[in-house]
């Protein structure tokens, strides 16, 4: 009987041993900190002389703080809220894009509605089938014309979700 008791004990110290180590690293993966990402530059610009079509554009700055990301094909999703909250337009990348350890990657959708003069833009990357956030969500205020209002900011919940 004592064999058995050293047999099961050891396989317990391992398998926690294995549990403390690892841990880390899957709950990483969870949090949506695999990639850092700043705000360099935001605009709300008219594409048409009248008015009818409008543009965001936002530019972020990213960091890869998990080093297995590095070279590897993510996506990001931007959504544009008008300033009551309402959902205008959802935008990604149809083939993603290659990361590197920093870089830059520009977010642009256009918008049709003609009455919009302020809107909310929020930025995240995502995993390739934009499914698993891998970023804090970045979020402008931004008015018609190109004015930046508002710096980001974070939440946990839906990928790009605009916050209270």
């Amino acid at each position: 009987m004592l064999p058995f008791k050293t047999t099961f004990l050891t396989l317990v110290v391992v398998m926690l041993s294995t549990t403390i180590i690892f841990f880390p690293l899957i709950s990483f993966a969870y949090h949506g900190q695999e990639i850092s990402i700043l705000l360099d530059s935001a605009e709300f610009i008219p594409l048409s002389e009248n008015g009818e079509e409008n543009q965001v554009n936002v530019f972020v700055n990213y960091t890869v703080n998990d080093p297995s990301l590095i070279n590897q094909r993510i996506n990001s999703v931007m959504k544009v809220y008008s300033t009551n909250g309402t959902l205008i337009k959802t935008s990604s990348s149809a083939e993603g894009f290659t990361v590197n350890q920093t870089g830059a990657e520009r977010h642009a959708t256009s918008i049709t509605n003609s009455t919009l003069q302020d809107v909310i833009a929020v930025v995240q990357f995502t995993n390739l089938t934009k499914t698993v956030p891998l970023s804090n969500p970045l979020q402008t205020n931004l008015t018609l014309s190109g004015g930046q209002v508002a710096p980001e900011t974070d939440t946990e919940t839906e990928i790009a979700a605009l916050q209270p």
